[in-house]
């Protein structure tokens, strides 16, 4: 089925401020599953205790990957070649940051800045899936190298930490439950320094500007 507007709409906030930490791409499949740590609430109100969550992107046609040894807005910085296994490398060995900007499926703003580093890419891979929808992310790794991921892709599962899958739309419900809860005052301890900047909840107030996250 594809991604209804409200669907891409509530990815953005189930993966806001997610930690990314790592990629795995099957050619032969045409899918790339990336594991990440999400915040997200049970329905009794209670942090999930096992975060991990894979999203598993099939009928993929493009994979792209910029890697630059410089800040993500250095315009001179070297691009460092990469191959399928030196990304996974690189992820497993440096990734872990987190990924945030309310918007990652499907995005016109990340549409807007691909321009800006698809000529300056370490990894252009080629799939023979049909695509239709692309999601994008990003590493600072350590402040001085930054990774800048496209992936074109048809359909979207979720895997909990145990592999096994959930329902797409549950999961966006997590996602929401948490940062409601974060609006409404609720304590983090997973992401404690994640703080509210106004009290009107999430749904009223949209999607970009609404929290304040401090150093971690």
């Amino acid at each position: 089925m594809p991604l209804t507007a409200e669907q891409i709409q509530g990815l953005g906030v189930a993966l806001n401020e997610a930690d990314w930490h790592d990629l795995t791409i099957d050619e032969p499949a045409t899918s790339v599953d990336v594991l990440l740590t999400v915040l997200s609430r049970d329905e009794a109100g209670a942090e999930v205790a096992d975060p991990r969550r894979t999203l598993r992107l099939t009928g993929c046609s493009r994979l792209a990957a910029s890697y630059r040894a410089g800040t993500w807005d250095d315009a001179a910085a070297p691009v460092v070649p990469l191959d399928v296994e030196g990304l996974d490398r690189l992820l497993r060995r440096h990734g872990g940051g987190p990924v945030y900007g309310w918007e990652f499926v499907d995005s016109p703003r990340h549409e807007r800045d691909f321009h800006d580093w698809e000529h300056r890419l370490s990894l252009d891979l080629a799939m023979s899936g049909r695509g239709g929808h692309s999601l994008c992310l990003f590493q600072d790794l350590g402040g001085v190298h930054h990774l800048n991921l496209r992936v074109w892709f048809a359909e979207v599962s979720v895997l909990d930490g145990n592999g096994h899958r959930l329902d797409l739309d549950a999961f966006i419900a997590g996602g929401m439950r948490w940062w409601e809860a974060m609006y409404a005052g609720e304590r983090s301890d997973r992401a404690p320094s994640i703080v509210a900047t106004a009290s009107e909840p999430l749904p009223r107030r949209g999607l970009r500007g609404l929290f304040r996250r401090t150093a971690r």
